[in-house]
């Protein structure tokens, strides 16, 4: 479908100026790799389906999915690794055009956990038993969430430390293997789009009572070491629970710093925040993400590093379970809260559902008796990670050289921080494809402009990029489509109606 267009031909040149229909936000989000949703465990779901509202779907099935594995679940005995447990989820995404964040390896509060001494352990007895004969010994803690004996390690242990290293050394190599469904096979490091560092706090999102956390940032900073060691080329993202303002973090502040500073070859560590849509008035929130928290380090602001994150890497998290109290209402602050931080992917799960009271929803409120707090998740989807569009498509003709302009716009809060392929081909009146081309463009440069509202479209703040082509067919449709190198995930989707079931977009025809 071409929304708006004009043809100019004389003897030597046919120029094309096409002008897309555009997709308002408000119509909902657009489902892409990388950006908005993202769901537990993969498979053919789309998470809790009715928190979005979708504008433009590039597939039946969720394409950004999460897992996060216990270590306990993953080494029996010492060195007896059984990551073929993870095999389905690789699957998963080839089947399904998925790719993972992972969250490796939890040493509290997940996994199947054992139970040693009357208290649940979500790490190998082997390493519990030697904690227990050193001087620095794990210990039991009552964990405040279900009131359970729980064993915590002690980050302190060197042989503790030596053990959870050797984990992750054993992972990256079961990574570097293959993933075969299907007839089609593709190395499972390709299929992960980051790592999260699940190694500290509870479910491994990096906060704990003082207790528990150890007397130095270098007892940390060996961890994060770790994970950079081994895996050298994913994207890191890094927990943020714990970087609140508070006497009981003030040991590992050089850690914490350390965190938003350290790089592998994928760039700096993104961050992950848990618990969107709960009360960004309190003070634990405002000593992490707000001014309130005055940590500093060389005359840099730890939140300021928090808060200007996604300008670099990407932020990624999951809502909270909540409930009404006071003149709170649960999830009232999200939209408030992304256009703060600018995240990429916020799990469609993990909300207050009216299945029964707990800790966080003490009434058993239910988000699907809220229609206000739903909108604000379908606000909230309709702009955060990217939403690329462009407001025009100028191509010109000569003999057989096309020179082809095009104005981006990203419309989001986030760049993608993924690499795309720009791509044009041209069809001839069978559907054949008879030849193809790419943009010299890298869409993580097209980056949402900082003073225009998220999902306005402002056509003067466009980016133009000209690319050119020599020895072009001079008759046929020409298309552009934005693939994904790597094979795996669908086409991009624009925020522009005319959409091909190929995902492509129709520019013109000569």
């Amino acid at each position: 479908m071409l929304s708006s267009c004009t043809t100019l031909t004389d003897k030597t040149r046919t120029g094309i100026s096409f002008y897309p229909e555009i997709i308002p936000a408000g119509e909902g989000a657009i489902q892409n790799a990388g950006s908005g949703t993202e769901i537990w465990n993969g498979g053919s779901g789309n998470g809790v389906t009715n928190l979005v509202k979708y504008a433009v779907r590039v597939s039946d099935y969720a394409v950004n999915s999460m897992i996060r594995p216990g270590w306990v679940d993953h080494e029996t005995g010492k060195g007896e690794y059984n990551f073929a447990k993870l095999d389905k989820h690789f699957e998963y995404c080839i089947q399904y055009g998925q790719k993972l964040n992972i969250g490796c390896f939890v040493t509290s509060a997940v996994g199947k956990a054992i139970t040693i001494d009357g208290a649940l352990c979500s790490y190998p007895l082997y390493v519990h038993e030697a904690m227990q004969k050193s001087v620095q010994k794990d210990v039991i803690s009552l964990s405040f969430f279900d009131k359970k004996n729980r064993w915590e390690p002690n980050f302190e242990n060197q042989y503790y430390f030596e053990r959870y290293d050797a984990l992750l050394k054993a992972f990256a190599a079961y990574l570097e293997q293959p993933a075969t469904f299907g007839g089609k096979t593709i190395q499972r490091k390709k299929l992960v789009r980051c790592i999260e560092m699940r190694h500290f706090g509870f479910w491994g999102e990096g906060a704990y009572p003082k207790h528990l956390v150890p007397s130095d940032s270098k007892y940390l900073i060996r961890f994060a070491d770790s994970f950079i060691r081994h895996f050298p080329d994913i994207r890191i993202v890094v927990p943020t629970n714990g970087m609140v303002y508070s006497p009981t973090y003030d040991a590992v502040k050089e850690y914490h710093f350390y965190l938003l500073t350290a790089k592998n070859k994928a760039g700096l560590l993104g961050i992950f925040r848990d618990n969107w849509g709960w009360d960004e008035r309190s003070s634990y929130y405002q000593k992490i993400y707000y001014s309130a928290n005055r940590y500093e380090q060389d005359g840099v602001k730890l939140y300021e590093l928090l808060r200007d994150r996604w300008k670099l890497a990407p932020l990624v998290g999951e809502p909270g379970r909540t409930s009404p109290k006071g003149d709170f209402r649960p999830y009232s602050c999200l939209l408030e809260q992304v256009k703060y931080l600018h995240p990429a992917v916020v799990r469609n799960c993990n909300v207050s559902d009216g299945t029964g009271a707990n800790k966080f929803n003490p009434d058993n409120y239910s988000i699907f008796d809220d229609p206000p707090a739903l909108d604000q998740f379908h606000q909230m989807y309709s702009i955060i990670g990217f939403r690329y569009l462009f407001t025009s498509a100028k191509t010109i003709m000569k003999n057989d050289n096309m020179r082809i302009s095009v104005d981006w716009l990203n419309i989001g809060l986030t760049p993608t921080y993924d690499k795309w392929n720009i791509r044009y081909f041209i069809t001839d009146e069978t559907g054949k494809e008879i030849w193809s081309g790419s943009s010299a463009l890298d869409l993580r440069t097209v980056v949402p402009d900082e003073n225009t509202a998220p999902g306005v479209v402002k056509a003067d703040k466009a980016k133009r990029h000209t690319d050119s082509f020599p020895n072009v067919p001079t008759s046929g449709k020409l298309y552009l489509q934005i693939v994904d190198p790597d094979d795996i995930s669908p086409p991009m989707a624009l925020s522009i109606k005319g959409r091909t079931r190929a995902g492509a977009y129709l520019l013109g025809v000569f």
